[in-house]
């Protein structure tokens, strides 16, 4: 059998690094006292990470890397409900509380920059706060009273809501946010409450999934009207990431908590790596750029792991154990 010097012309290396050059690369890690390797990966994985320090169903969340997300509330109902906490990373840290009940609010933007609309009442669900990185503010309310929709934006200036549990009405309505106020948009072909959602508005946005009614339709909006798409392998309300592009759905019910499909821009496929922990009603959304890394965090029943997904097809930094 060869071996490693024969295939990598060199030996195994004592490097102050934690990240290698060379794919199949192995070297000790001298700062951390860890051996590494450099690997290719053909499919999406999940890796445990930190938990939270609090449960979070059917809350919000945002942000923009694995490293830097914001999930705030919780649909378990009272004061826990106002709860919000911050990853940088490594580990979890509680923030300052909402100002407005978090169950089924809806998230979007980055951990410094976020926005939480809606709540599952029975008042309140046309409730609107703003994250400054620090503390929470009331701002002009959603234009609907309608909770469990999903969300997409970069920040606290512009956004969208999809869907949703309205009170009278459709759940096929979309609102736009503008930084200071909500207006109606363009409605979606079809609508369901808790639907996933993906990319970057406000020309392209990817919608799917639901479960009131449980359905797997996907839906591409491209800046001025909605398109259906093929639909999810399962439908299903699960927790969306991503670009219209590329996407991710892991998760959800009913029946279906581990389950984890990935979007190419024109099919849903099942990923051969599921959740590690099977869950539902995951916060969302959680927006990631490039669909190479994002977290599914807590979710139900009563769940506070936390997973970190990498993206197939791309070189990552394994540390190499006995096990």
């Amino acid at each position: 059998m060869a071996e490693y010097r024969e295939i990598q012309g060199a030996a195994v290396q004592s490097l102050a690094s934690s990240t290698g050059t060379i794919e199949g690369q192995i070297w000790y890690d001298n700062v951390n006292s860890l051996f590494k390797l450099q690997q290719f990966v053909t499919i999406g994985t999940f890796a445990t990470v930190a938990s939270l320090s609090n449960t979070h169903v059917s809350s919000g969340a945002s942000g923009t890397s694995s490293s830097s997300a914001l999930v705030f509330g919780t649909a378990a109902g009272g004061p826990p409900s106002l709860l919000c906490e911050s990853f940088d990373g490594t580990s979890w840290t509680a923030t300052n509380n909402m100002t407005q009940d978090g169950d089924y609010s809806n998230g979007f933007g980055t951990q410094t920059s976020a926005v939480a609309a809606g709540d599952g009442g029975p008042v309140g669900a046309n409730s609107n706060t703003l994250f400054d990185g620090t503390c929470w503010s009331n701002a002009n309310p959603t234009s609907t009273y309608s909770y469990a929709r999903a969300g997409l934006g970069t920040g606290t200036s512009l956004g969208a809501l999809y869907g949703g549990t309205p009170t009278g009405g459709s759940n096929a309505r979309v609102e736009d946010w503008d930084g200071t106020c909500w207006t109606a948009g363009t409605a979606q072909g079809s609508g369901s409450s808790n639907q996933a959602a993906a990319g970057v508005v406000p020309n392209a946005a990817l919608t799917f999934g639901g479960d009131s009614p449980v359905t797997g339709v996907t839906q591409l909006w491209n800046g001025s009207a909605w398109s259906t798409k093929n639909a999810m392998n399962t439908g299903r309300a699960a927790f969306g990431s991503g670009i219209s592009t590329s996407a991710l759905a892991a998760g959800g019910g009913p029946g279906t908590p581990a389950v984890v499909e990935t979007w190419d821009g024109t099919c849903w496929s099942t990923n051969p790596a599921s959740l590690n922990t099977a869950r539902y009603a995951i916060p969302a959304t959680m927006a990631d750029a490039t669909n190479l890394s994002t977290l599914v965090s807590g979710g139900g029943p009563g769940n506070t792991n936390v997973e970190e997904w990498t993206g197939p097809n791309q070189v990552v930094t394994k540390t190499l154990t006995t096990s």
